[in-house]
């Protein structure tokens, strides 16, 4: 089995088989890593569709300093990103002016500064009880947030069985939610 770097020498050569093999193997995580930012199958696809087309348009700059699977992640995050400013424009070009007695019974949809405290505070502390995991659940724990592999991936990256890896990412959950919210057994 050929490997991404040498599959992407043939695609420079004119090989629309190698960008095939490319597509089959990275697809899927590509795919995860766009939903969990734009939140929409649809628009997974969109971006994932946008991905594949820069990817296969820029692959002569491709230098082989990080991995294919970062470049194509990097693609994709970009792409996500830039999928979900452009939504966010849309809604605010087209959106309606409410009427002046409206916007002022209206409550703000912005959460308030005491919200914002509160937020930050949970995120600390939840920062901080990840780092009180041992490091064999904390490492199993980031993989799995990072929503950018799938199980047997991230029992390759860290070397173990991928049934390891499950029972890693739940026990470090379990650990987590019980020292977050001791009532939780």
């Amino acid at each position: 089995m050929l490997s991404d770097t040498e599959l992407v020498g043939r695609v420079r050569r004119g090989d629309a088989q190698a960008f095939g093999e490319l597509y089959r193997r990275h697809q899927p995580r590509l795919y995860r890593a766009a939903l969990a930012i734009v939140r929409s199958p649809a628009d997974a696809e969109d971006v994932t569709q946008r991905t594949w087309l820069q990817a296969y348009r820029t692959i002569e700059h491709f230098h082989g300093t990080a991995s294919v699977k970062t470049w194509l992640g990097a693609i994709v995050r970009n792409a996500a990103i830039d999928h979900r400013r452009a939504a966010r424009r849309r809604l605010e070009r087209y959106a309606v002016p409410e009427p002046e007695a409206a916007l002022r019974d209206r409550v703000s949809a912005l959460p308030s500064p005491e919200d914002l405290v509160l937020l930050n505070e949970r995120r600390a502390h939840v920062a901080r009880s990840v780092e009180t995991l041992p490091p064999r659940l904390r490492t199993a724990l980031r993989l799995w947030c990072s929503g950018m592999h799938t199980y047997d991936e991230m029992a390759q990256i860290a070397c173990i069985a991928t049934g390891t890896m499950k029972s890693r990412v739940w026990e470090a959950r379990r650990e987590l939610m019980r020292v977050y919210n001791p009532w939780v057994t």
